[in-house]
């Protein structure tokens, strides 16, 4: 492939349906198998949850010391094209993590870590509130709205080469139910 080219952006779940869809899966214990047995196993996969039964939320603070050593490279590395300054993320207040159960007939439920860019914009949103106050916007959004009855749910999960066994949620698709 030499290029890519986008040809239009789709808005809204409806014209995404048609293109994610056919590529969701319903076993989550399928693809954890897979990557034990098979060093070739999917490392990305859209996988719908049978039934959503908590979103863990918990403080943190700040970054570990491993992220702290990669974001200190990142701004402290020199870029040739691009005098401007590298400002450093800021560590969101709070992780999350969904626990769910997949379609797997023996499933005993998944813990998976959330780390999309939209959980840290919505803290980032409400900086200056309580912490019981975004833990409860997080949980609206993240929970009750994304994961509503009315919502035909699929997490977009994937894992890194370092340690292919842990997949982290990198997104949630929510279109309405058909």
């Amino acid at each position: 492939m030499e290029r890519i080219v986008r040809i239009r952006h789709l808005d809204g779940w409806q014209s995404r349906r048609p293109w994610l869809d056919e590529w969701v899966e319903d076993s989550m214990c399928k693809l954890n198998r897979a990557v034990k047995e098979r060093s070739d196993a999917p490392s990305l996969a859209l996988v719908r949850p049978r039934d959503v039964g908590a979103l863990r939320v918990t403080r943190r603070d700040g970054w570990s010391a491993d992220e702290q050593r990669k974001i200190d490279a990142y701004v402290g590395q020199l870029d040739l094209l691009s005098s401007r300054d590298r400002t450093p993320l800021e560590a969101p207040r709070f992780r999350a993590t969904y626990e769910y159960r997949c379609w797997a007939p023996t499933c005993k439920g998944h813990r998976q870590g959330i780390i999309d860019w939209e959980l840290v914009a919505l803290q980032r949103r409400y900086r200056t509130e309580p912490d019981e106050t975004v833990e409860r916007i997080l949980r609206e959004k993240f929970l009750d709205e994304m994961c509503a009855a009315d919502r035909d749910v699929a997490f977009y999960v994937g894992n890194q080469a370092k340690r292919l066994h842990v997949f982290s949620v990198l997104g949630t698709y929510w279109p309405r139910r058909r």
